[in-house]
């Protein structure tokens, strides 16, 4: 099965100004709009900022899916309710949100779809490979596997020390459990062909997709 990175439309004709999301119909602090740099951290309904009151910016076009100000894609997407429709035919890794898109004194239904970041939890460490890589000389190191998460941020933390130019890529990401759509860590959030066919086949907008690099594999 092969596997795409989705990422979002940049086209001004088809989005119109970027980001389309920015700003809100109430103020920051009754918004609790801090709680977008704390994504990662809703736990439960008082961890949730309000979804109600974004504000489409001027000259932006509604689309499926809608880049903003508040969140990028590595962490959450707003996808229209046909958006929502054909991801939950899918066996999807996150949980969707309601809320709500203002332009004018229109109101439009969206939804905040949630997942945890690189979907960290899921990902079986001792069995996916990374790579070292340099972006400036697209140059290949040495592979290897770590224990944990944890593990793997020691060891870029001590790489990056003496080699600042460059990165940890994923040459193999292996999970836990199977998915249509998930998050990965190192690469963003990615679907499979189903998924992708489905996308294009329903006409939304918003969405672009990019071959990944690397083999994804489930248990």
């Amino acid at each position: 099965m092969k596997y795409y990175k989705v990422t979002q439309e940049t086209n001004s004709e088809i989005i119109g100004r970027y980001p389309q999301l920015k700003g809100l119909k109430i103020s920051f602090n009754e918004a609790r709009a801090s709680q977008w740099g704390k994504i990662s951290q809703w736990k439960s309904e008082d961890d949730i900022p309000d979804l109600n009151n974004f504000l489409l910016q001027t000259k932006s076009k509604l689309t499926d899916n809608l880049s903003s100000e508040f969140v990028i894609m590595a962490s959450g997407l707003f996808l229209s309710e046909k958006g929502r429709l054909v991801f939950e035919k899918f066996k999807f890794n996150g949980d969707f949100y309601s809320a709500s898109v203002f332009y004018g004194e229109d109101r439009y239904e969206y939804n905040f779809l949630w997942y945890e970041t690189g979907g960290t939890s899921n990902i079986e460490w001792k069995e996916t490979i990374f790579s070292e890589y340099s972006p400036i000389m697209k140059t290949y190191g040495k592979q290897f596997s770590v224990d944990s998460f944890e593990e793997y941020k020691l060891r870029l933390n001590d790489f990056l020390e003496e080699n600042e130019d460059w990165k940890f890529v994923p040459k193999l990401i292996v999970f836990k459990e199977n998915f249509d759509i998930t998050p990965a860590f190192g690469v963003g959030l990615i679907c499979n062909e189903k998924v992708k066919n489905t996308i294009e086949e329903n006409h939304l907008t918003g969405c672009l997709f990019e071959p990944v690099d690397a083999e994804i594999s489930f248990r």
